[in-house]
């Protein structure tokens, strides 16, 4: 991979000038974008075509309006849980639920779970 870069040093510089001439920032942001895209060590750049067409993919669904409007449109339909399952805070987003089924341990399972937890310690 270096000796292919090593190869378009020449029409690189032929172009743009030396390197010190010109703005690197663009080339470098575009491997910080292109970098997180791969995940085979086996296949990089097939991962990396894979990815960048799941990705494109997944854009020009906002061109199909059924589909959009599934994925995209927001109903703004408030969901209202009963008060006794659910808690939340109204400048948070995250809800905590309430156990849907009371369990109450008597002596015997709570000895028996007591010994379980015991031997696999």
């Amino acid at each position: 991979m270096s000796f292919h870069y090593l190869l378009h040093v020449a029409n690189s510089i032929e172009n743009c000038g030396p390197c010190w001439s010109s703005w690197q920032y663009p080339m470098e942001r575009m491997c910080g974008m292109l970098l997180p895209l791969v995940h085979s060590k086996l296949h990089p750049y097939v991962n990396l075509a894979n990815n960048i067409i799941l990705i494109e993919k997944f854009n020009h669904l906002s061109y199909i309006a059924s589909a959009y409007n599934q994925i995209f449109v927001n109903n703004n339909s408030e969901k209202t849980w009963s008060p006794h399952k659910v808690f939340g805070l109204e400048n948070y987003d995250e809800e905590l639920y309430f156990p849907s089924v009371i369990y109450n341990l008597d002596k015997n399972t709570e000895l028996k779970s007591l010994y379980f937890f015991i031997l696999l310690s």
